[in-house]
């Protein structure tokens, strides 16, 4: 019994073995592809959220819900910010970006890049319509969630039965709003 014993698990042991070897090399094999194709799918967000995209300057994330800021400058002059924000929804972490334009001080546009939302209610969040009653808004005053439609520059309306979504998106807006309004509108930078 105990030789049958080591011979099943040495026959284990290289079916395992073999195995965890396919795995890594198809783990290497693709990683480069998968980390361009990443790169590809964030530059093209940031054209949507900041479409007068320049080049661009990572800055210090100042932490809290914003996990990285971007700079975009156009002959040598910033001309947006990119901020990527996550904050809490109801399902997990609503990981989103954030354009504002140095022109006029406005939200330039909004993308959800990943989320545990339900789907049908939350992960409305994700969809352009949504999102584009975001462009344009002006950042004097924080945003606003209403159920109604808005009736105040700062206000967003409410996915349908998707409140905590909806607050925790314009959670994330104001957040990426108060570090531009306090370290890069009106000239500071």
């Amino acid at each position: 019994m105990s030789n049958l014993f080591v011979k099943y698990t040495g026959i284990l042991a290289i079916i395992c073995g073999v195995s965890v070897g396919l795995v890594a090399a198809a783990h290497e094999g693709t990683k480069d592809t998968i980390a361009k194709k990443h790169e590809a799918d964030t530059r093209a967000a940031y054209k949507v959220v900041l479409p007068d995209l320049g080049n661009l300057k990572k800055l210090p994330a100042p932490g809290g819900l914003i996990t990285d800021v971007q700079q975009s400058s156009k002959n040598g002059k910033p001309n947006g910010y990119i901020y990527t924000v996550t904050p809490s929804g109801y399902g997990g972490k609503v990981t989103l970006m954030v354009g504002i334009s140095k022109d006029g001080d406005k939200i330039t546009g909004i993308k959800v890049m990943n989320h545990s939302e339900t789907p049908g209610l939350g992960a409305k969040s994700t969809e352009p319509a949504w999102q584009a009653q975001f462009k344009g808004k002006p950042l004097k005053d924080a945003l606003a969630v209403t159920k109604q439609e808005p009736g105040k520059p700062n206000e967003i309306k409410a996915i349908t039965a998707a409140t905590i979504t909806s607050r925790a998106v314009v959670t994330g807006v104001n957040a990426a709003r108060e570090d531009y309004m306090k370290n890069h509108a009106n000239g500071k930078d």
